[in-house]
């Protein structure tokens, strides 16, 4: 997965799309089946789907296409379809097509082959030059505020730059040792209905996880993870993954 590692600087939340932008090819749109057939999962027995469909076909009306994703309603479910999407996301990006995570979004078809929608992203060809190029123009938590512990620096500044549903970045990394501990945190749910915050953050420590994973990997520090899926819903700090580091 090292080929998103740069993507994570570059990509962006394009919750406007500028126009006018050439229509997706169908051999773009394969080539996004075809990254999706190759993710790697964050819970391996979750079943999973994608479907490409018109934005009409939703209620979303920025971009061209939105990428429905479908699951099993297994433990984890959220946090996997995070993981995973992202990946999406980050391909996008290296290949110059604006995402925007769209969770409010809702296809005509809410089950598809036995599985469930989970969430969608909208899509459209943006020039190279509408991506993100500079850290400043993120509106991001500090790392003091969402990482505890000293010694991995390098890990933090990359991991904050992660995106979440409404900006709530719902995480708090504590570092004992070699030891990452991943919280689930509640800050605030800005426009999130009260019942979905945990659905939501939930998918969001997923793309964390990702963004840390890419981290590690760049840094070329193995590691061995632990993932902590039960609902909590009334905690208002979850532990949802330990990462033990292996020098």
């Amino acid at each position: 997965m090292q080929e998103y590692y740069d993507q994570i600087f570059r990509r962006k939340s394009f919750h406007r799309f500028t126009k006018p932008f050439k229509s997706l090819t169908a051999e773009q749109l394969a080539q996004i089946e075809l990254c999706f057939s190759t993710v790697k999962p964050l819970v391996e027995d979750i079943r999973t789907l994608l479907r490409i469909v018109p934005i009409s076909q939703t209620s979303c009306r920025q971009g061209e296409y939105a990428l429905l994703l479908y699951s099993e309603r297994k433990q984890g479910y959220a946090q996997n379809i995070g993981y995973i999407g992202e990946q999406l996301d980050l391909f996008l990006a290296k290949e110059n097509i604006g995402a925007c995570w769209y969770g409010m979004g809702r296809p005509k078809e809410r089950e598809y082959e036995g599985l469930h929608f989970v969430c969608m992203l909208c899509i459209a060809n943006q020039d190279g030059d509408s991506f993100r190029t500079k850290e400043n123009s993120l509106n991001r938590l500090e790392i003091p505020e969402m990482w505890e512990g000293e010694g991995r620096g390098d890990l933090a500044c990359v991991v904050r730059l992660a995106p979440s549903a409404c900006n709530t970045q719902p995480w708090l990394m504590v570092q004992q040792g070699d030891v990452l501990l991943v919280h689930r945190v509640f800050r605030k749910r800005g426009i999130i209905p009260p019942s979905l915050v945990s659905y939501y953050q939930s998918m969001d420590i997923g793309i964390f996880l990702l963004f840390l994973e890419l981290a590690l990997e760049h840094a070329t520090t193995k590691y061995c993870r632990t993932l902590y899926m039960e609902d909590q819903k009334d905690e208002r700090s979850v532990l949802t993954a330990r990462y033990i580091l292996q020098k």
